[in-house]
């Protein structure tokens, strides 16, 4: 039986930049990595990880990974002035939704539950 989703594994160009990136805007924190394994551990406040490992980043056919936030526009804002590229929150049934790309060019979405 399946509990929940522990981690995902992004490939990301610059481990720095993306890690600067991720701990920065999502809240991530950098945790230890058990191994000698390359890249960077990141956990959000309730236990779920992102793995980022140097390597190619596939080409954006639509996959992507959704952060749920409590306040699309403050994050968007925040995005905005920093110079990311970020598409005004667009209604999804009662949600809110909004898209832009890591350093790397993963595509990421931005939702807020309605």
């Amino acid at each position: 039986m399946i509990l929940g989703i522990h981690h995902i594994t992004l490939n990301v160009t610059d481990v720095k930049a993306a890690k600067d990136f991720y701990t920065r805007f999502f809240c991530l924190i950098e945790i230890a990595k058990p191994t000698s394994m390359s890249g960077a551990w990141l956990e959000a406040e309730d236990g779920r990880q992102i793995h980022l490992r140097k390597g190619e980043v596939p080409e954006d056919n639509g996959q992507h990974l959704a952060f749920l936030v409590e306040d699309i526009h403050e994050v968007c804002k925040a995005l905005s002035d920093a110079g990311v590229a970020v598409t005004v929150p667009n209604g999804l049934g009662s949600a809110l939704q909004s898209f832009l790309h890591d350093p790397s060019g993963n595509r990421l979405e931005i939702h807020q539950l309605g």
